[in-house]
């Protein structure tokens, strides 16, 4: 009798286990970032980069761009394909090449050449977003900064 209900009960976890459905991929480690949340970090720090530069400081602008390369790396590797869409290709074709730009405008402290360099980052995202069916999230260049807080311009250390 005891076997009897030892099996059954284990036939019957088995059973349970076999109908759950699998947690979805940003689901299984609740330690995982969210896509949708490395995107809005990327957002985020695309705004730090867009102000940075428009303060000439340049500085401040390599670091931004370190980060938001960090970001979008960290993307790619944790969800390389969503929706569909494979983010590694899209991001290796688009983006990689105009933050490689940026990079150069920034370090040749180079305004003309960031603003272009900015606004091919911001046609690959939307790219990316029409291609992964959500085309209704579309990124520009800020207008308006959400850091007040912060101080873009470059500051001169006391001695």
């Amino acid at each position: 009798m005891r076997t009897r209900l030892l099996r059954w009960l284990m036939y019957g976890a088995l059973a349970v286990t076999l109908a759950a459905p699998a947690p979805r991929a940003d689901e299984a480690d609740p330690a995982r970032p969210l896509l949708s949340d490395l995107m809005l970090l990327t957002q985020l720090r695309q705004v730090k980069l867009w102000y940075a530069e428009k303060a000439d400081n340049w500085p401040l602008a390599a670091y931004e761009l370190d980060q938001l390369k960090s970001t979008v790396e960290r993307m790619v590797t944790l969800y390389p394909e969503a929706r569909s869409v494979s983010q590694r290709t899209l991001i290796r074709d688009r983006t990689d090449p105009a933050i490689e730009d940026l990079r150069r405008a920034i370090a040749a402290r180079d305004n003309a050449g960031f603003e272009s360099a900015y606004g091919r980052v911001t046609e690959a995202c939307n790219a990316c977003h029409a291609a992964a069916n959500v085309g209704f999230i579309i990124v520009r260049p800020p207008t308006k900064s959400p850091f007040a807080n912060q101080l873009f311009e470059p500051q001169t250390e006391k001695q």
